[in-house]
This record gives C-alpha cells, structure tokens and sequence, in this order.
C-alpha cells in the first residue's frame, strides 16, 4: 500500500467488512463513502450499518479541516447563511469545479495507493452533499474505474470532464436521491444536476416530499435495492 501524499490520511479511513491491508487483494465488492461539508466520516460509516454487509465500505474523511471542527473537501460559498444555500453565481460555479476536480482526484490517488482497482473488485461511489458532487467528478474523471454511484443531496458540478464522453455511451447506473424541500441546493442546480443525468448516466431519481437536506429512513431501502442490484 502506498502513502504518497494526497491530503488524506489512508490512516484515518473507517472500515467495515474490510481493512486496508486487504483492499488490493479483496474481491468483495466496496463502497467507498463521501461525506458532506463540515462533517468528518463519521455520519457516512453510520448509515453504512444500514446498507448490505456482504460488501466492503470505506468511509473517507475529507483533507481540509475546518475551525469549528469538522472537515471540508474545498471551501464553499454560501448565497443564505441561514439556509445554507450554496451560491452558483459564476465565480461560485468556478469555484465549486475546481474544488470538486481537485478533491476527486486526490479520491482517487487515494484508491490507488490502497491498491483498490487491482483485484477487479466492483467499486462504486457514495457521495452525500459537497461528498456527492466529490463522488460524481470522480466518476466523470475516471468512468472506468467504477460500477455506479449514489448522489445523496449532492449535485453535478458544471463544466466538461474528458470522462463526459465515455459516460454517455456507457451510462453507468447512477442513484440519486434528494427531498423537494432542500434549501441547500438551489433549483438552478437540481435542474443542471437532472439535464446531465439524463445525458451521461442510467439515473435512477428517488425524490420525498418535504424532506429537506438529508437522508430519511424512506430513503434508505432504495438505497439497499441499488447496491444489491449494481454489486450483486
């Protein structure tokens, strides 16, 4: 297993049903698990517990750490603080690109270091939030590499990744999950997010009424169904 610098600590990943010791040679299907802004991990190894235990997970703390304590995978702006709504005026939309692309691809130095892809075990991405927009530029960055992902109250980042063109013809099953009172994302976003679904991936759009930004108990079957479908 390599260590080269990524910004993420291979030391500081939560395992379940499987370790990094084994993650170059295990054939056990994996998760790999993205959490949101100002968490650390620790909420995405959780609702692990309620996804399959026949497959692998890793939950993956974001590099950046933040002052109030949680961490952060590339600094965001906000239009509502008190919503939390995230601003996608230009220089935001920028902004968010360039973060979502540079956090991916410390994602997947990651996943290379451990060894992941060389046993030929399917992988696939569970990104909540900022840790969804980080799981679906991976996937645009390296089609190939991933059987699926699950975007839960995340969004698509704007802007072209070479990867666009393979994901179109081979349109991996994508799950995304949302609820329609969300006042993180913003409507321009869920539209921009739905239209590239629809061109790049076979998607698959659960979306609860009067949930906001979060994953509901309802949610978590759906959840359940894909992965055995996708990982078998």
């Amino acid at each position: 297993m390599s260590t080269a610098s990524t910004g993420i600590d291979p030391t500081t990943l939560l395992w379940r049903g499987g370790d990094a010791e084994t993650a170059a040679t295990s054939e056990v299907p994996l998760v790999v698990g993205l959490h949101g802004y100002g968490a650390d991990g620790t909420d995405i190894f959780s609702l692990t517990g309620n996804l399959p235990q026949a497959f692998r997970y890793v939950s993956v703390p974001a590099p950046h750490g933040q002052a109030e304590g949680g961490r952060e995978w590339f600094p965001l702006r906000f239009s509502d603080p008190a919503t939390g709504e995230v601003a996608i005026d230009a220089d935001a939309q920028q902004g968010l690109e360039h973060g979502a692309n540079e956090a991916a691809s410390a994602v997947l130095e990651l996943l290379d270091g451990l060894g992941v892809f060389t046993s030929g075990a399917p992988v696939v991405l569970l990104g909540y939030s900022q840790g969804g927009i980080v799981a679906m530029q991976a996937l645009r960055q390296r089609p190939g590499a991933f059987t699926g992902a699950l975007l839960l109250s995340g969004l698509v980042a704007v802007g072209t990744v070479p990867g666009d063109a393979e994901l179109a013809l081979t349109r991996p099953p994508v799950f995304w999950g949302r609820g329609d009172a969300d006042t993180v994302i913003p409507s321009l976003a869920v539209e921009h997010t739905a239209a590239w679904l629809e061109a790049h991936v076979d998607a698959e759009i659960y979306v609860e009424a009067g949930l906001g930004h979060a994953v509901s108990e309802q949610e978590l079957p759906r959840l359940v169904t894909y992965l055995e479908r996708v990982l078998g």
